[in-house]
């Protein structure tokens, strides 16, 4: 099989997600090589996601490289994806996933906290229910970076992926953690997984990633994938998804703009369970 060329960003954690994806490759004997995308997203560092345009903002660059035979494999955080990926590309599957939560990271010794960094519409919301006089402010930078700020007192809590630190596995000794249930606040569609795309028509690529995807991980995949995808959502939007899957049982539940919804039922019947979610959230 011919080297392939892994398109990433160039973030701590946008590469730890890369390397994991080469090392699994590696083992099947699969020789990669890493390129680094630098997206909108990484550019502007400074606007919020929603001013310069939510849509595939950290995907559609990367997607390009596919396009153009630049790269054949693009890893994304499954979070990240529009609900439309580029003609011709798809999803080939997923390595094990991580921690799905979010969590609110203080200063050890803050007892009020009253300015949240977040930009995340789905996080202001939930939040808001748990803490109605909680001020929100726009923070953008990678995990250390937005760690940083809290340090420096900018913030007196800051939200978080769970995964993110648990990838790049920064210590938090020094701060209080509080994890979030999904009753609490729900996550967003796909976090915690790292997405793998290609060229749908390249079948051996798509095969290989096939044999390093981790089937429990690609089942939730599909299941949030399915329901993101008909809610036709994006960043501008409080929407978040989660499922738990106990053997063939699937435990779908979803959030957008406060409407909550819960459905149960065969992962066979995904599609059957997503419309019905829809239907109920939207009201019709």
């Amino acid at each position: 099989m011919k080297k392939l060329v892994i398109a990433t960003r160039g973030s701590k954690l946008a590469l730890a997600q890369a390397y994991q994806v080469q090392n699994e490759l590696d083992k099947l004997n699969v020789d990669t090589e890493i390129l680094i995308v630098h997206t909108k997203g990484d550019k502007d560092r400074k606007s919020s996601l929603k001013d310069i345009g939510g849509d595939g903002l950290f995907v559609r660059e990367i997607e390009r490289k596919l396009l153009t035979g630049e790269a054949d494999i693009a890893v994304h955080s499954g979070k990240d994806l529009p609900y439309n990926l580029a003609e011709g590309l798809i999803i080939a599957g997923v390595p094990e996933a991580v921690d799905f939560r979010d969590c609110l990271i203080s200063r050890k010794g803050e007892s009020e906290l009253k300015v949240i960094g977040t930009g995340s519409p789905r996080r202001i919301l939930e939040y808001r229910r748990m803490n109605a006089d909680a001020e929100f402010k726009e923070i953008r930078g990678n995990i250390t970076t937005r760690l940083g700020k809290l340090d420096e007192g900018g913030y007196d809590a800051v939200i978080l992926a769970r995964a993110g630190l648990q990838r790049l596995d920064i210590d938090l000794s020094e701060y209080n953690v509080r994890d979030f249930s999904t009753t609490e606040m729900m996550p967003a569609g796909c976090q915690g997984i790292i997405a793998v795309e290609c060229r749908e028509e390249d079948t051996d690529t798509v095969k290989a990633i096939r044999r390093i995807t981790h089937k429990h991980s690609w089942k939730r995949f599909n299941a949030e994938r399915q329901l993101f995808k008909m809610m036709e959502a994006d960043c501008s939007m409080a929407v978040g998804i989660h499922s738990e899957i106990h053997g063939d049982e699937l435990v779908l539940s979803a959030m957008f703009e406060g409407e909550r919804s819960e459905k149960k039922g065969s992962y066979l019947n995904s599609d059957e369970l997503c419309a019905s979610i829809k239907k109920e959230i939207f009201r019709g």
